[in-house]
């Protein structure tokens, strides 16, 4: 028991290291947002910068990012658990060589076929050759941002599978200075303006770079690069990397083909998208994947152990606490989409029908965020069991469901279509890969939480209640330039927060009341010394 208490308090403490530096991070990455919506509005500028910079984005889930990472930390436990730390040293360095020869070669071929690319991606565009040609230059400036990041994405699994979160957190950070501060004092300079931004996003991704030096040296890694040719674990780290990349190569071209079909549709939808799905990437990126993060070392040395008792406990843990937030958010941006979207959105270029457009996608993203985050550990899960097969299935059937539901959907429902039939085939995939893990014998026994599930939604139903009432009193078409507004707004946040916690609080709920008396006792602590 005491060792579990130990666990649990020492994921809490890493998700709140993760969870506040990622805070800060998509605060500043909302104020780029801003910043570029008030300069630009949901104009065709704006647009081929959002398309330039999915490119590089796509590629890089294909590489270090994402699929790489957890690769990676299963492996390196492994080898640091069962040889020595100076293996594991090694096989990361194998490592980044790897990654280092395959994202080089990404970017020299994205810089030579960036036309292609974009064709591929927003074939729409064609019917504006400027806007054509602006995006393909800005996918030009940006593609060397796919060896940065990559780099990052390294280090980040390095340093979290030595159980250190605060600088991978923070990294992002230092990618939207990069973008504030080039706007501001790039941007002016150039003829075209968003060329500015371009550059700030290769600004950002080397000072994110040097900024892994320090730690990395903590724990003794550095970025040097080892032959990794003929390497038996890197052997091991592909075999278990190729499935997934295949499955993120199917739902990356489920991207393209929605991408693609909102660049046919009137100009500003694909900001419309970008912004709505920010803002929901925003929850899920700031607690839900935090927690899942933090988790994802811990699975990784129990399964190294093969110790399953422990293995459930920590997954028990993790979704009960992931669940806690993303019930009541995904509530409450469904809800209160039209609020928020005016108060962060509504001024400079970016219009009222705007805001409007923008509201009515962010509803349709905000009721997958619970999905999304089941589908995140539920990935960690099937990595840490050395079975990337069964991911790959469960998407291939559910992209093509996917894109599918989203072309249907788009056809009355334009750009709301298309985040919908995300929505709807990411709720499939959560349903599939759950059927797949209870044909694991160890993964019948109990460690879901259905109590505190249900109570969570029982108290989200009645959180959103309260903010249906509250928000009725704004006056949201004048947006954020009256302080009555932001009162109301305010209000709405806060008292939907507290009323969440005192249901939970009222109906004896475990895991909240776990927390509160875990962070009490931090809190009391603190005060003392």
């Amino acid at each position: 028991m005491k060792n579990k208490l130990e666990e649990s308090n020492r994921i809490l403490k890493n998700a709140q290291t993760v969870t506040i530096f990622t805070f800060v991070s998509r605060v500043l990455g909302a104020a780029r947002d801003l910043f570029i919506a008030n300069i630009f509005g949901a104009g065709w500028v704006t647009d081929a910068f959002v398309q330039a910079f999915t490119i590089p984005n796509i590629l890089r889930r294909l590489t270090a990012e994402g699929a790489m990472t957890l690769a990676f930390i299963p492996i390196y436990t492994e080898i640091r658990e069962r040889k020595n730390r100076d293996e594991a040293k090694k096989f990361a360095a194998k490592t980044l060589g790897l990654v280092i020869a395959i994202t080089s070669i990404l970017t020299g071929l994205g810089i030579i076929f960036s036309p292609q690319l974009v064709y591929l991606l927003s074939a729409g565009f064609v019917s504006n050759p400027e806007k054509f040609d602006l995006t393909v230059f800005l996918t030009r400036i940006m593609f060397p941002y796919l060896i940065l990041v990559s780099l990052v994405s390294w280090s980040t699994g390095v340093l979290n599978a030595e159980r250190r979160f605060a600088v991978s957190a923070a990294s992002p950070i230092l990618l939207n200075i990069g973008i504030i501060v080039s706007a501001i004092l790039i941007s002016p300079l150039l003829n075209e303006p968003v060329i500015g931004i371009g550059i700030g996003v290769l600004l950002g991704g080397i000072s994110q770079v040097i900024f892994q030096i320090p730690s990395l040296r903590k724990v003794g890694h550095y970025f040097s690069p080892e032959n990794f040719f003929n390497d038996s674990n890197i052997k091991n780290l592909l075999k278990l990397l190729g499935p997934s990349l295949l499955g993120l190569a199917v739902y990356q071209i489920n991207i393209i083909v929605l991408r693609n079909l909102a660049s046919f549709m009137p100009t500003g939808q694909v900001t419309h998208y970008y912004n709505a799905s920010r803002l929901s990437e925003f929850t899920l990126g700031i607690f839900a994947f935090a927690i899942t993060t933090a988790s994802f070392p811990e699975l990784s040395d129990h399964m190294a152990k093969a110790n399953w008792e422990k293995i459930r406990n920590t997954l028990r843990f993790t979704v009960s606490t992931t669940l806690l937030i993303t019930f009541p958010a995904s509530f409450g941006l469904a809800i209160a989409a039209e609020p928020i979207v005016s108060m962060l959105y509504f001024h400079g270029a970016y219009t009222w029908e705007d805001v409007q457009k923008t509201a009515l996608t962010l509803q349709a993203f905000a009721l997958s965020i619970p999905a999304v985050a089941i589908i995140r550990l539920q990935t960690s899960l099937f990595f840490t069991l050395k079975n990337t097969k069964t991911p790959l299935k469960v998407s291939m059937i559910t992209i093509l469901l996917t894109g599918l539901l989203g072309w249907w959907f788009s056809q009355s429902l334009e750009i709301v279509g298309l985040a919908l039939g995300l929505t709807t085939g990411t709720w499939i995939q959560v349903f599939l890969l759950t059927i797949f893990l209870l044909n694991h014998p160890e993964m019948r026994k109990k460690w879901w939480p259905w109590r505190s599930s249900f109570l969570y939604l029982i108290s989200s139903g009645g959180m959103t209640v309260f903010v249906s009432f509250l928000m009725g009193y704004g006056l949201w078409e004048k947006g954020p330039f009256i302080f009555y507004n932001w009162l109301i707004f305010l209000s709405l946040i806060s008292g939907a927060a507290f009323l969440y916690a005192v249901l939970l609080i009222i109906l004896r709920e475990e895991q909240f009341v776990r927390i509160s008396i875990q962070v009490n006792s931090k809190f009391k602590k603190n005060n003392r010394s």
